[in-house]
């Protein structure tokens, strides 16, 4: 585990994220920013944005370059992993495939997810569903599970799941060739999801053709559902219910950007990337530090 408590962590580096980033630094912050993507693939796709205040005519990918460029000159920690799991505490523990970070606020900028979740996928979280090989693949050592994939990484998690498993069947759900061989073990299917079953954990996946047999479904997304990070955190429908100061049910914890809902526009998410990081910056002013009294 990495030694630094930072003052903020800001998982997601989109508008958002940068934002808080940007004015967490300039306010003398530990800050850290988890950013495991590209830096919002949705803008940098934008041919033409034209209504951020002050820089019109400008392209999505260039908008997004001076923002990243402005942020950067600040020197947040930028950690280029995917958070897969938050544990509060004294101070908040994030867990990535790799290692583990502290912080003693985060700030969730994490975009929206725009894979609907399946059918008894919340259901057996922890009992049968993860979203990290690493994390939990000598669990089903010697057993059959399969891999649900939205990206091409996902070949890497089901080759290294094929060192343990007995078999895996690898589902890809994106358009892109295959990055590489898979393991004998390996059995890919081209077919969608559509129910993970069992009684008190997964015992199948149902998918459009079948019904395989498996004691664990992992599922590799660009991003997962923020709830799934963070157990506990109170939703409003499909988005993360935020006062207007951006704080969440859990103290401590702060979102912004697309997550907390509509509108979907860069402005509201540079505004409220600012918003959270004030309050997050508020709410370590009002607390002692661990080991101060």
């Amino acid at each position: 585990m990495a030694e630094t408590v930072f003052d903020i962590a800001v998982i997601g580096g989109g508008p958002a994220g940068l934002s808080a980033a940007l004015t967490g630094r300039i306010r003398n912050k530990n800050v850290v920013l988890f950013e495991h993507l590209e830096h919002s693939e949705k803008l940098q796709k934008a041919h033409l944005v034209d209504n951020y205040l002050g820089m019109p005519q400008v392209t999505g990918k260039g908008l997004m370059q001076q923002m990243l460029g402005h942020c950067q000159a600040h020197q947040p920690t930028i950690i280029k992993k995917k958070v897969m799991n938050i544990y509060p505490g004294d101070v908040f523990t994030l867990a990535t495939p790799e290692e583990a970070f502290q912080a003693r606020t985060v700030i969730l900028a994490t975009g929206v997810v725009n894979t609907l979740l399946f059918e008894g996928e919340k259901d057996f979280i922890g009992r049968g569903v993860s979203y990290c090989a690493t994390c939990d693949g000598m669990f089903y050592k010697d057993k059959k599970v399969a891999v649900i994939s939205y990206t091409p990484e996902g070949e890497h998690e089901a080759n290294y799941l094929g060192e343990l498993c007995r078999q895996v069947y690898y589902l890809p759900q994106y358009k892109k060739e295959s990055s590489g061989s898979m393991r004998d073990n390996i059995t890919v299917i081209a077919a969608k999801p559509k129910l993970i079953k069992g009684d008190t954990e997964v015992e199948s996946l149902v998918t459009e053709q079948e019904e395989l047999a498996a004691a664990g479904v992992f599922i590799i997304r660009q991003s997962d559902p923020v709830e799934n990070v963070l157990p506990g955190l109170e939703l409003d429908g499909e988005v993360i219910k935020v006062k207007r100061d951006m704080s969440t049910n859990i103290p401590g914890v702060y979102a912004a950007g697309d997550c907390t809902g509509k509108p979907w526009q860069i402005a509201k998410a540079a505004g409220e990337g600012l918003v959270a990081v004030l309050s997050a910056i508020g709410y370590l002013e009002s607390k002692p530090k661990a080991g101060e009294k």
